[in-house]
């Protein structure tokens, strides 16, 4: 059922369907779904990553492995006999509601908070990030609460409305990050102990933990310590787009809905920004369709705007791409000449002053070289990302790429700094890791109250 077929029983006065702010709090806990865990509570099997991280390959060894996994719904196959009426989106509602009236899935009959904790390996030491999956209201015209620092694309955004209005259910959260200057909420999070609700280890090795919270008096600290916000997007700024859209829509639809109809909000899952496990890789590029011609550009505009400095590719390992000099970022370059390239900003393409978004080392890329290059060709070259610099100088190798960029990781300071200030990255900028799973919770998002 999509948003122009919703059929909701609404009770109570009329009424707009604006939510009622209780106090400063912009998140609330909810009746999560879930799987009806084994007696083992692993649910490795069943749980997928979000849509847009899911390849061909892996998404055909989820469906074969497990007749339940979530891939199903998050990321549904389109057949050739698709229609208007009966398509991809409507057999992941299908599919859905089958599970909900097996019991498959249930939900819970309690407002919860549900704390994830990720253990995962990353540069040689074991991590381990929590979060809370919590309801986020979405913000009313005016209100700025939840920041962004990424654009949005049209296509990936359609994909996910109409999933979104066929199951009415926000089948994976949002990764947003609350500033918790006085880890208020990271040390919330840390009193969460004992034998979880549910486990699972995904395809990467991540290490998944979910707890249930339903203690009045905790579901209202985790509140308080979220407060008014702002929240920032860290990952999912598509999915958040969507939700609101699709607010919009179901209110048009559907004046009569009560203030705490689920669709006025979107399922999150709040990390704290003082949490040192938050990490982001980095996301290096790679040019496709340079040519020979674009290749020589490319080397030649490297050297008119950048210190150079050539490394044997053995030392390319060795390298470090932070800068001891504040506002001179450090880049990597590889064409498959043998040569590891080190290139040093100068300061004027930082200057004092410059906003947040201009002073990040990947505009500093796009704005000083690959940009001015690609405008110089009569056929644009293609931008791909990876974030292994060993697959990217490989792909160079093997004559797929005609150059590699290597840039440092993005901070998250870097990213609250550039969505407080209302800038845009360039595209593909953060790459928040590990991704929340898509399946462990989800959320309805109907008219019927939260």
């Amino acid at each position: 059922m999509d948003c122009r077929e919703a059929r909701a029983v609404v009770s109570g006065t009329l009424q707009r369907a604006v939510p009622r702010v209780s106090g400063d709090n912009i998140i609330s806990p909810f009746r999560g779904i879930r799987y009806q865990a084994a007696e083992s509570r692993d649910l490795s099997t069943r749980i997928a990553p979000p849509y847009d991280v899911i390849s061909e390959s892996l998404s055909a060894e989820l469906r074969a492995g497990d007749p339940h996994n979530f891939v199903r719904v998050e990321l549904p196959e389109a057949h050739e006999a698709d229609t208007e009426e009966a398509n991809r989106y409507t057999r992941a509602a299908a599919t859905l509601q089958n599970w909900l009236s097996r019991g498959v899935l249930i939900r819970d009959e309690g407002a919860s908070f549900y704390i994830l904790e990720q253990e995962f390996p990353l540069e040689r030491r074991c991590w381990k990030r929590r979060g809370v999956f919590a309801l986020v209201r979405l913000p009313e015209e005016g209100e700025r609460y939840v920041l962004s620092h990424e654009g949005t694309l049209a296509a990936p955004k359609a994909d996910r409305l109409r999933l979104l209005q066929a199951c009415q259910t926000m089948t994976s959260p949002i990764l947003m990050i609350a500033e918790d200057s006085g880890q208020r909420l990271a040390g919330l999070l840390g009193r969460t102990h004992g034998e979880p609700a549910a486990t699972a280890q995904d395809s990467d090795g991540v290490m998944h933990r979910l707890w249930v919270r339903q203690e009045a008096d905790y579901l209202g600290a985790i509140r308080e310590a979220v407060g008014p916000g702002p929240l920032f997007i860290a990952d999912g700024h598509h999915r958040f787009e969507t939700a609101v859209t699709c607010r919009d829509g179901m209110r048009r639809m559907l004046p009569q809905a009560a203030p705490e109809a689920a669709f006025n909000y979107a399922l999150a899952l709040i990390a704290s920004a003082g949490d040192e496990a938050l990490r982001i890789l980095p996301t290096h590029r790679l040019i496709r369709g340079l040519g020979k011609v674009g290749v020589a550009r490319m080397k030649e505009a490297m050297r008119a705007r950048f210190e150079v400095e050539e490394r044997p590719l053995a030392d390319a390992g060795e390298v470090q791409l932070s800068s001891p000099e504040p506002g001179r970022h450090v880049l990597g370059a590889y064409c498959g000449d043998g040569r590891y390239y080190v290139l040093r900003a100068g300061e004027e393409m930082t200057p004092a002053g410059a906003s947040a978004v201009a002073s990040l080392g990947v505009s500093v890329l796009h704005d000083h070289l690959i940009d001015p290059v690609f405008a110089t060709l009569d056929r644009q070259p293609k931008l791909t990302y990876v974030t292994d610099e060993s697959q990217a100088m490989a792909a160079v190798d093997r004559g797929e790429c005609g150059f590699a960029f290597f840039l440092r990781p993005t901070r998250v300071s870097e990213v609250l700094a550039v969505a407080r200030a209302g800038d845009r990255m360039p595209g593909k900028s953060t790459y928040f890791y590990p991704k929340a799973p898509a399946g462990l919770v989800i959320s309805d998002a109907s008219a019927e109250p939260i």
